[in-house]
């Protein structure tokens, strides 16, 4: 049996992040930190996004990745996936660093996880106009107005949630716009 491209994305991204939780000394080195990155260590706007605080942080930033690949990201090809990746983790990353000034430290795939939750129910709504993403993209405004004031003991950074979903829908909207295709809200 062979693996999806969406898949095959999510087990990696999920392999990155379960190394990063058992090498020792991982989440100093990965994590979105204001000053090694005004000091040039300009990969941490990426990898911040495989760090995670303990492995309660880890399972549920990875069921929720589970979540968004089977539902959302079925037949996707990688030069999608691979660009929604990106556009999301730096999408995020930059908009912490020029909207969030007094932040001084990030991690964990949330910010990422609403990207790929934004870019790919917009973009199904575009493409194919499914009431799946449709929803979709009614439940993910619902948890950013209500649901996103926290998880628990769990420290969240709520806005991290709203930059990465504004990542993923200017993805989508770009994508649209670069193939041509009329945008059709119907």
């Amino acid at each position: 049996m062979r693996l999806s491209p969406s898949w095959q994305a999510g087990l990696a991204l999920a392999a990155l992040s379960l190394l990063a939780g058992v090498l020792p000394g991982a989440l100093p080195a990965l994590e979105w930190e204001r000053h090694a990155i005004a000091d040039g260590q300009w990969a941490r706007l990426l990898t911040a996004h495989v760090a995670h605080l303990d492995a309660h942080h880890l399972l549920f930033n990875l069921l929720g990745l589970a979540l968004i690949i089977d539902l959302l990201m079925e037949c996707w090809r990688w030069h999608a996936l691979a660009s929604l990746l990106l556009f999301s983790a730096l999408g995020t990353s930059l908009l912490l660093w020029f909207c969030e000034p007094g932040l001084q430290w990030y991690a964990g795939l949330s910010g990422l996880l609403h990207g790929l939750w934004a870019g790919a129910a917009l973009d199904g709504c575009l493409r194919r106009r499914s009431l799946l993403h449709a929803g979709a993209l009614l439940a993910l405004a619902i948890k950013l107005g209500w649901l996103n004031q926290g998880a628990g003991a769990m420290p969240v950074l709520p806005v991290a949630h709203a930059y990465g979903a504004a990542s993923g829908l200017l993805w989508a909207l770009l994508r649209r716009a670069l193939t041509g295709a009329p945008i059709r809200l119907e």
